[in-house]
């Protein structure tokens, strides 16, 4: 098995000497050299199949074959392939050629300019072709961030190829030896030339210390160097040993952010603190997350944090919000008190809590979550003891008593199973980010908070949905059938009533006009139940961009908005939710945050009513406490973080531009009846041969009316068979919309 390189033109033969350090699975064609891991095509063959040692080659790892000069047919001719490559003809059919998607070889240019490469913006005049080839070496060493972004030409690249003191000195830092082979000759000494006339150091008679001793201090163009640095710091991977090994052995007064080992000193400083958070009591822990925060903040700037070498620095940024959050209580008379002060600020020590398990070093897991658990448990309590004896004063709405959720024309319902209220309000703010206007409100979860009771409570049929016994699931059924109210018995509910119903794979736009949309999408919940609480919490980023890249493509495909809505929240705590006993013999059936009781027994826990009948009771525990084991991650009890729910309507941006979107194709003979979502401006439809650029074939174009509707007509029968595409432009003839046709053939 190998990965054949085929270079016809050799124009990648200048990139070799770096690539053959950079890659140890490289091998090339030429010269017999095996230290430089390059020989004739019949050495290559002997080791890729083991007959022979290369030097330096990694065992282990598929070869790559570099043939500067051979095209790929060369291999590919058999009996015409000539003699010195025959050794090779058999790799191509057990091996791989490296290729452009279209089947040819890979050419600078066009692999440098192509999405599957870095996707560069390059002139194609042949003076920058020469230029880029001619610097070809020091374009793979220059970060690609550097270059995007902007149409590089003849100038980048000379430029590139000449003498930059600034630049190469980091790149001798990094890799001395690796710097002097590549600067090779003329480009050596100008290099030298540059250092000495610019920095006033000469990388071939002093110490790489000296240059890392220079860089921290700063001064002269040394701190051009250190900018340069800041810039892209990823490009120079040697650096920050350098300056470890170059620091002064006296106290330094100035540019503290310059020397990587004092920056470990300083996240040492942090973990030893955090390792003893939790012995304090809570008021001086919160204090001491405080503090830290204000010596430490400013590290998040240094470069060090960008190298992602100041965990410790980035994580205290949310543990402070969470330290100042905790420190005032959730509370109030009724629910919706309760609810109010969490909406306006009790929300971020949830969402900080979450983003610091998140941020976890690794190997150190453990240290982050017993700060967060100390730092969160007694306000996590606290909250929920308060919205429980609001709910005494006041109980939350039951079935009937809070409005359904419907959507509205052109709207889709996005069910997220799980987004509790906080990751509402994080989704809310990305979708305001990518330009969408979005507003969120809030409701209560039908409890107990387990999908089965609250789910069907979210759903736009749940006017058809009631309870008669608790049971041991907390399930309702179906008012009409009596059936369990399960996706199936909703989903046939909501088509009966109108819903389009959007399964994965199906098409996602709205089938008719004013249509009405459902969609179940996320997995929040999974994700609780199936991981410990650091890991969970790592998983939501994901599932947030997730969330936002549904919704982009639901309001592209048509519907004017989407409604983002959830049925339960829940408790998340490092180390696991307290416990309280409830005796198994008691219950029906016992679940982390709810237990359906035996009809004969008064247990020592809360009761509270079922959502779907008043008349049926389950038990609670009090404050955040489980009946079963100590859960991390759990929903079904009442707190705020369980019962108080998003819901969020999200709009695409207006940008003034005209949209169409194509709903039904019709055919009566030789007429094409359409149906289009037109907003923001007139339209027209039109028929055209073969290609949306394509001969129009309708005997006249359509302007589409107030509903939506337009009627063409095929100018002539021989197009009857034709492959036709309906196109819809607007007033300046840009295609808004675009669908393959045939006469005949609706869609």
């Amino acid at each position: 098995m190998a990965i054949l390189w085929t270079d016809p033109k050799a124009e990648w033969r200048a990139l070799l000497p770096v690539a053959l350090t950079r890659i140890p699975e490289l091998l090339a064609l030429g010269d017999y050299h095996p230290e430089r891991r390059t020989g004739p095509a019949i050495w290559l063959r002997c080791v890729v199949d083991g007959v022979i040692e290369a030097p330096g080659l990694t065992p282990g790892r598929t070869p790559i074959i570099y043939l500067p000069g051979v095209e790929r047919g060369q291999l590919r001719a058999g009996e015409d392939c000539p003699d010195q490559l025959k050794p090779l003809v058999e790799l191509m059919y057990r091996g791989v050629l490296w290729h452009h998607p279209n089947g040819r070889d890979w050419s600078v240019m066009a692999f440098l300019g192509s999405s599957a490469g870095p996707d560069l913006d390059i002139a194609t005049d042949q003076g920058t072709i020469a230029a880029l080839l001619g610097a070809l070496d020091q374009v793979a060493l220059t970060s690609v961030e550097e270059m995007r972004d902007r149409r590089l030409d003849a100038a980048d690249f000379n430029q590139l190829a000449g003498a930059d003191a600034i630049r190469d000195i980091l790149r001798w830092m990094a890799d001395p030896e690796g710097t002097r082979s590549r600067l090779a000759g003329s480009r050596w000494y100008a290099f030298r030339d540059e250092c000495r006339r610019v920095l006033r150091f000469d990388p071939e008679k002093d110490a790489d210390v000296s240059a890392g001793a220079s860089l921290g201090e700063g001064s002269g163009r040394w701190a051009d160097v250190w900018t340069r640095f800041t810039e892209a710091p990823e490009a120079f991977p040697g650096v920050p040993e350098v300056l470890a090994r170059s620091r002064p052995g006296e106290e330094l007064l100035f540019h503290r952010d310059r020397w990587p080992d004092l920056n470990e000193e300083d996240e040492e400083s942090v973990q030893r603190a955090l390792a003893k958070l939790a012995g304090l009591p809570h008021a001086d822990a919160c204090r001491m997350i405080a503090r830290l925060e204000e010596e430490h903040a400013h590290r998040r700037t240094w470069v060090w944090a960008r190298l992602r070498r100041s965990p410790f620095a980035m994580l205290l940024e949310p543990l402070a919000r969470v330290a100042d959050s905790v420190g005032s209580a959730i509370g109030g008379m009724t629910p919706d008190d309760v609810a109010e002060v969490y909406a306006d600020r009790g929300w971020y020590a949830d969402a900080s809590a979450r983003e610091a398990l998140a941020l976890a070093p690794a190997g150190e897991e453990k240290i982050v979550a017993d700060a967060v658990r100390h730092l969160l448990e007694p306000w996590l309590d606290g909250s929920a003891r308060a919205l429980q004896a609001s709910m005494e004063r006041q109980p939350l709405p039951s079935a009937g008593n809070q409005a359904t959720i419907v959507a509205g024309e052109d709207e889709c319902l996005l069910f997220v199973d799980g987004l509790r209220y906080e990751l509402g309000r994080r989704l809310a703010d990305r979708l305001e980010a990518t330009g969408s206007r979005t507003t969120i409100a809030h409701r209560w979860a039908a409890t107990p908070t387990v999908t089965a009771t609250a789910k069907p409570a979210v759903c736009p049929v749940a006017v058809e949905v009631t309870g008669n016994q608790l049971g041991a699931t907390f399930q309702p059924v179906m008012r009409d059938s009596g059936r369990i109210a399960h996706v199936k018995e909703l989903r046939g509910a909501m088509e009966s009533a109108g819903y389009q119903i959007i399964n994965a794979g199906t098409l996602e736009i709205p089938l008719n006009a004013g249509a009405r949309g459902w969609l179940e999408t996320g997995e929040i919940d999974k994700h609780g139940h199936h991981h410990r609480a650091i890991p969970f919490a790592r998983q939501i980023e994901h599932e947030l961009d997730s969330l936002v890249r549904q919704i982009a493509r639901l309001l592209k495909a048509g519907w004017r908005s989407v409604r983002i809505v959830t049925d339960h929240g829940w408790l998340l705590l490092p180390g696991g939710l307290p416990m309280v006993r409830l005796p198994k013999h008691l219950t029906e059936s016992k679940w982390a945050r709810c237990a359906v009781i035996s009809r004969d027994s008064t247990p020592d826990a809360p009761l509270h009513p079922w959502y779907w009948n008043a008349g049926e009771w389950f038990a609670t525990p009090p404050g955040i406490a489980c009946f079963s084991k100590r859960d991390e991650y759990a929903h079904g009890g009442l707190s705020i973080q369980e019962c108080l729910i998003p819901d969020i309507r999200v709009e695409g941006a207006e940008d003034g531009r005209t949209t169409a979107v194509i709903q039904s194709i019709s055919w009566v003979r030789f007429r094409c009846n359409i149906s289009v979502q037109v907003r923001g401006g007139s339209a027209s439809a039109d028929l055209r041969l073969e290609s949306p650029s394509g001969e129009s074939v309708a005997s006249l174009t359509k302007k589409i009316d107030e509903d939506g509707l337009a009627s063409l007509i095929l100018a002539d029968d021989e197009y009857e068979d034709a492959a036709l595409v309906l196109v819809v432009t607007d007033a300046d003839g840009r295609i808004l919309s675009q669908r393959n046709t045939r006469a005949g053939v609706d869609s």
